[in-house]
């Protein structure tokens, strides 16, 4: 007895699916790949996605060679780091994260077209509250220290430290006290 057929309905639905990711896939790259990252990972290693292609490939050797002891969350980062490594090798480039332009979740296509720019959460420690925090006091008015964004984001001391190895500040001064000598 045959108890379940896979509807021939459902089948063509899940066709005609296909084709539509892979026609964004090929003609509009960007888009396809700031949308997958969006929506289907959690686990980011963004240093080793900003310094491009080798470093990428390089990161997968490292936690493939770990075998049977790589951890859940190393397993996870595998499938962002392939997916980033032909990202890379079709010629879209990870940006650095921005505070005006870098959104709470998704990740923005800069002007050129090929560069994505992180959002906040790939941060690792950075929750959603908080970075939704740093977008809307980003909208407000520009920061004009890592003092005061630290006071209108509430973001710890510890997360301050990792955005800084990020170079997420740039110019920014760290106090808001003028000098004047």
């Amino acid at each position: 007895k045959i108890k379940y057929m896979f509807p021939k309905a459902h089948a063509t639905a899940y066709v005609i699916s296909a084709f539509r990711i892979a026609y964004y896939k090929v003609h509009y790259p960007a888009i396809y790949y700031a949308t997958y990252f969006s929506t289907r990972l959690d686990d980011f290693d963004i240093v080793a996605m900003m310094r491009g292609y080798s470093s990428i490939k390089n990161r997968i050797i490292e936690i493939n060679n770990k075998g049977y002891d790589m951890s859940n969350k190393e397993a996870s980062l595998l499938e962002t780091l392939k997916l980033a490594l032909e990202a890379t090798a079709r010629g879209i480039v990870f940006g650095n994260l921005d505070i005006m332009k870098s959104d709470a979740k998704n990740f923005q296509i800069a002007d050129d077209g090929i560069t994505l720019i992180p959002p906040f959460r790939v941060i690792d420690g950075l929750g959603d509250t908080v970075a939704q925090s740093i977008q809307e006091e980003a909208k407000k008015r520009p920061f004009i220290s890592i003092e005061d964004f630290q006071k209108r984001c509430r973001v710890s001391t510890t997360l301050v430290d990792k955005m800084k190895a990020l170079n997420l500040f740039g110019e920014l001064p760290e106090s808001s006290q003028l000098s004047l000598f």
